[in-house]
């Protein structure tokens, strides 16, 4: 009888929306982007396959440290999270400044300015050394967006530190508030796009094989005809 080839190892990646690069799909349960076509790519190429969960980014945290989840895309690194995952990448380098939200009327013209107010920030995310741990700046914490944006209605604090402008832009529109504005002063920011694998994984043999995949892809360009696709369907 011909052997039967081996199924491959399935491993599990959570998902949330960062669109362009992560995205729902168009039918009920599926999800698309750069982010998504690359991982599953490389994947194919080294012997597993992805099973997705769409899950919050605190319990993706959670779950990577715990090993009840092998990848989480887009991962910012730092020192912190090393001890955690191992960073797989990076696959390519995107810009994004830290804008900040202020009050409509106000703005922001200097990096003085924050050291005499209160910061909105989100839970769990990173956003430079300065940001998260210059211990002259006042930070207020929001578990999400959501949070964060009603808070800063409620005027608990003066401004809200912001990488993803679609996220936050969408929370303000679902509560249905207006009075907010970009500040002029913001931090140009280029940020390296790694996925996170867990060290607590029972598949950590991937990691490497995975890390070889994605440095062949981008040798051959397939990683930029990925982004451009994406970039494509916007």
């Amino acid at each position: 009888m011909p052997l039967l080839a081996a199924e491959p190892v399935v491993l599990h990646a959570d998902f949330r929306p960062r669109p362009p690069e992560m995205r729902y799909g168009d039918t009920p349960g599926t999800f698309a982007g750069s982010l998504i076509d690359v991982l599953e790519l490389a994947c194919e190429r080294a012997g597993c396959r992805i099973e997705w969960q769409d899950k919050p980014f605190p319990r993706s945290m959670r779950d990577l440290r715990l090993g009840r989840v092998d990848i989480v895309p887009r991962l910012i690194f730092n020192d912190t999270r090393t001890q955690i995952a191992t960073f797989l990448g990076p696959i390519a380098v995107e810009s994004k400044p830290i804008v900040f939200v202020c009050h409509k009327g106000t703005d922001l013209l200097e990096e003085q300015v924050l050291f005499h107010s209160q910061i909105g920030v989100k839970l769990g995310t990173y956003y430079s050394e300065f940001i998260n741990h210059d211990n002259r700046l006042s930070r207020t914490t929001a578990a999400d967006d959501e949070n964060l944006v009603k808070m800063f209605a409620a005027r608990r604090f003066d401004y809200i530190a912001v990488i993803d402008k679609r996220s936050i832009e969408k929370a303000f529109r679902d509560i249905g508030y207006t009075e907010y504005q970009y500040a002029t002063f913001s931090y140009p920011n280029r940020m390296p796009i790694y996925y996170g694998f867990s060290r607590a994984s029972t598949a950590s043999e991937f990691a490497a094989k995975l890390q070889y995949q994605f440095e062949m892809m981008i040798m051959r360009g397939e990683i930029d005809e990925i982004f451009k696709k994406h970039r494509m369907k916007q």
